[in-house]
C-alpha cells in the first residue's frame, strides 16, 4: 500500500527532473578493447581503469595510477567550476532566475485548451449562398 503519491502522479514535470538526477548520479558504462577497460559514471566520473597483464606486466598498477590521476585532475576541475559557478551564481540576476525554475514545479501542468465547439467553415466548403452570407455579416462588423 502506498501512502503517498508517486512525484510523477503530481507534476511530471517533477518526474522528469527526479529521473534526470537518477541518471546523472547512478548511470554507469564500461567500455573496452584491446585488453583495456575503463568504467565511468554519467556525470563523467572515471571509476575505473583495468590493463590486462597481458598488455603490460604492471597492467593492474598502471590501471589504478591512471585512475587515481584522473581523479586528482576531475578534482582541481570540479573545483574550478564551483568557482565559476559561485561567481555566476553571486549575480542577483541569477538568483532571480534560479527562483523561478524551482517555482515551476510548484505551478500547475499546462493543459492544452479544449477545442472550438464550432470552427468556421473554409471559404471552399461554403456554397455560394453561404459565401454570400459570411461577407454581408464580416462586411457589417466592420461598420
Amino acid at each position: 500500500m502506498q501512502l503517498y503519491p508517486n512525484n510523477g502522479d503530481i507534476d511530471p514535470i517533477t518526474n522528469q527532473m527526479d529521473a534526470v538526477q537518477r541518471a546523472l548520479m547512478t548511470d554507469r558504462s564500461t567500455a573496452s578493447r584491446y585488453g583495456v577497460a575503463v568504467d565511468v559514471l554519467a556525470d563523467g566520473t572515471l571509476q575505473a581503469v583495468r590493463i590486462d597483464e597481458s598488455v603490460t606486466p604492471f597492467g593492474a598498477a598502471l590501471g589504478d595510477l591512471i585512475t587515481e590521476l584522473v581523479h586528482e585532475a576531475l578534482d582541481e576541475a570540479r573545483g574550478n567550476v564551483r568557482e565559476r559557478l559561485a561567481e555566476l551564481s553571486s549575480d542577483p540576476r541569477m538568483a532571480a532566475a534560479v527562483e523561478t525554475l524551482g517555482l515551476a514545479t510548484e505551478r500547475p501542468y499546462p493543459v492544452p485548451p479544449e477545442p472550438t465547439a464550432r470552427q468556421e467553415p473554409s471559404d471552399d466548403e461554403l456554397t455560394e449562398e453561404e459565401l454570400i452570407e459570411q461577407n454581408q455579416r464580416r462586411n457589417q462588423s466592420y461598420w
